[in-house]
């Protein structure tokens, strides 16, 4: 007999899938989604006699509403694949985590507001 007999093995992955291996999305996420609500806080903040000052409330709340799920999927998306490179929970991966609520905390807080 000069074949080797090899017993099959087969290779489970533990833990979350790998998903993500491209930050590329990440990052335009994040950056659309600061220029949205920054766009926002212009609108908010800037005196009347100034461009695009006399917008509706509409305007300025609708943009932090879209800016904060734009940043919420950026800051998900790139906690994500902090922790998948890392294999196991980083500060990074958590911190990722805890802005990502917050941004979706407040997109909430503005579609109330701009509700009510």
């Amino acid at each position: 007999m000069s074949q080797l007999l090899e017993k099959q093995t087969t290779r489970t992955e533990q833990g979350l899938p790998r998903l993500f291996r491209n930050r590329t999305v990440d990052y335009t996420l994040l950056v659309v989604g600061a220029l949205v609500a920054a766009f926002g806080a212009y609108t908010y903040f800037v005196p009347a006699t100034w461009v695009l000052a006399g917008l509706t409330e509409a305007w300025y709340l609708g943009s932090w509403i879209a800016g904060g799920v734009l940043l919420t999927a950026g800051f998900g998306l790139l906690g994500a694949s902090v922790r998948d490179r890392s294999g196991h929970w980083t500060g990074d991966a958590v911190m990722s985590f805890v802005l990502a609520t917050l941004s979706l905390a407040g997109a909430v807080t503005a579609a109330v507001v701009l509700i009510l």
